[in-house]
């Protein structure tokens, strides 16, 4: 009787570490792929807000870019580019309202010169000239500043790099933090699974020992 209590209690340890074995493997499977989707779900989030950055960047950028090209053009193109910037200035409304001021000019010199009796005199002609001259390079020179200076203003237009970076390296610590968190949650179900089954086979050889002590106790001593 004690034999075939032994021999259960044998079996009975066996089965139990093994079913004990096989639920820590399926508790730590359950809980790595509970922190792979967490980390997908978080993943993806990122995903879009870094597709989010990088639709807002989109139209500043291309605006950097091209005034970034124009201003190379400005400064270190061949004579037809830099002679595009001088035509431009030229049609700019800054340049129309300077050079919009040259009649009242012209009319001041010609009441100092007739004030003063040298209407008729070269210097009339001379201090003409010299006023259109100095008033058309001022002109252009403003209105030239002006397009460099709009342009330096476009190249510099805030962007998102910085928070597109920021945000590519949060991705990178979230796919290293799921990934480690789902090897501990494996590992760690491999040692419980391990110690589950390694208690199931002591239980069993407890019982084996237990059995063969019993059985020795009942033998009769030859004489």
């Amino acid at each position: 009787m004690s034999g075939w209590v032994s021999g259960a209690v044998v079996v009975g340890g066996l089965a139990g570490g093994y079913l004990a074995s096989e639920g820590a493997k399926d508790a730590a499977d359950t809980a790595a792929g509970a922190s792979r989707e967490a980390t997908d779900a978080s993943l993806q989030a990122q995903r879009e807000q870094l597709e989010y950055l990088k639709e807002v960047d989109k139209l500043p950028r291309q605006y950097r870019e091209e005034a970034l090209t124009q201003l190379g053009d400005a400064f270190t193109g061949d004579q037809s580019q830099q002679q595009t910037f001088i035509d431009r200035a030229k049609q700019s409304p800054l340049y129309s309202q300077i050079m919009g001021n040259r009649k009242a000019g012209e009319e001041s010199i010609m009441r100092n010169a007739s004030a003063t009796g040298g209407l008729r005199s070269g210097n009339v002609q001379s201090a003409m000239y010299d006023y259109n001259t100095q008033l058309q390079n001022d002109a252009l020179l403003q209105s030239y500043n002006q397009q460099l200076q709009g342009l330096t203003g476009l190249a510099n237009l805030p962007g998102q790099s910085a928070a597109i970076s920021g945000v590519m390296g949060n991705m990178g610590n979230t796919a290293f933090q799921g990934i480690n968190a789902a090897g501990q949650a494996q590992a760690q179900g491999q040692v419980a699974s391990g110690q589950a089954w390694q208690a199931g086979i002591g239980q069993a050889g407890n019982a084996l020992l237990t059995g063969y002590g019993n059985y020795q106790a009942t033998k009769t001593p030859v004489i």
